[in-house]
């Protein structure tokens, strides 16, 4: 008796059994200069190689789209799967890249990753959780695991960088090798202390001008009550107040606008 085949639906696993991984990516103008949709560069990661295909003139804009094509086409055939970052979109992925070439020369262009092509974005919220990192994902995954980028470009595409290529490299293999990091719930709420600490400090910085942080002590006397009244209201949570370690911050606004 044949067993039926075993589909694995762990997506890092996944990842980890592609042989012969193609990571693409592009740039393009700016997504708000709707009179402009211009491919500016087409790139390929393979076999340790960085393949980049830059439109350097806007005349050859068809021809670099075309070779990026002849090339895809070349190594799909030995049995390369496509990797790329979210390019699900007509307004970026190979459904632009194809419009585009058919506005330039009139002539349909069949640019197709394949049905086994992989949306590395996709894969990373099914293996990690959507809050994995905060949004924009790359930029933020650059930042966390520490990894250097630039831009060579002057125009404005922060979103769509051709330099970006290398961060999709760096976290398709960072995710297959089980060392990228993420913004796991102890890192978020480190962060979270971190900000909260840092905002208790800028009231502090301010409280002699502004008066927006109260002590204890001004607590007591601002409403006037006991020691023993507050520290019941804030174990009953009945008065706002702000906890870092074994100390208490409590805002002068929130204290004023209390009513008992």
């Amino acid at each position: 008796m044949n067993r039926p085949k075993t589909i694995n639906t762990n997506p890092r696993e996944r990842l980890k059994a592609i042989k012969d991984p193609v990571i693409v990516h592009f740039a393009r103008s700016p997504f708000d200069e709707h009179r402009y949709k211009e491919v500016w560069g087409l790139f390929i990661y393979h076999n340790d190689e960085y393949l980049s295909f830059q439109v350097d003139n806007l005349d050859d804009e068809a021809a670099v789209i075309f070779d990026f094509k002849a090339t895809l086409d070349v190594l799909r055939a030995k049995g390369g799967t496509v990797i790329h970052w979210n390019q699900v979109s007509s307004d970026f992925g190979p459904k632009f890249i194809s419009k585009r070439y058919r506005d330039l020369t009139g002539n349909y262009l069949e640019l197709d990753y394949g049905k086994d092509s992989v949306n590395l974005a996709y894969e990373l919220i099914k293996a990690y959780g959507d809050d994995y990192v905060d949004h924009p994902r790359l930029d933020k995954l650059a930042q966390l695991n520490g990894w250097a980028w630039g831009r060579e470009r002057s125009e404005p595409c922060p979103l769509f960088d051709h330099n970006r290529t290398a961060l999709i490299v760096k976290t398709f293999y960072a995710t297959i090798n089980g060392t990228l990091k993420t913004m796991d719930s102890k890192y978020r709420e480190s962060l979270l202390r971190t900000e909260l600490l840092d905002q208790i400090k800028r009231e502090l910085r301010n409280a002699d001008a502004e008066e927006k942080v109260l002590t204890r002590k001004q607590v007591l006397k601002e409403l006037d009550i006991c020691s023993n009244t507050l520290s019941n209201w804030v174990r009953d949570k009945k008065i706002p107040y702000t906890r870092i370690g074994r100390r208490l911050y409590f805002f002068k606004s929130e204290i004023l606008n209390l009513k008992f």
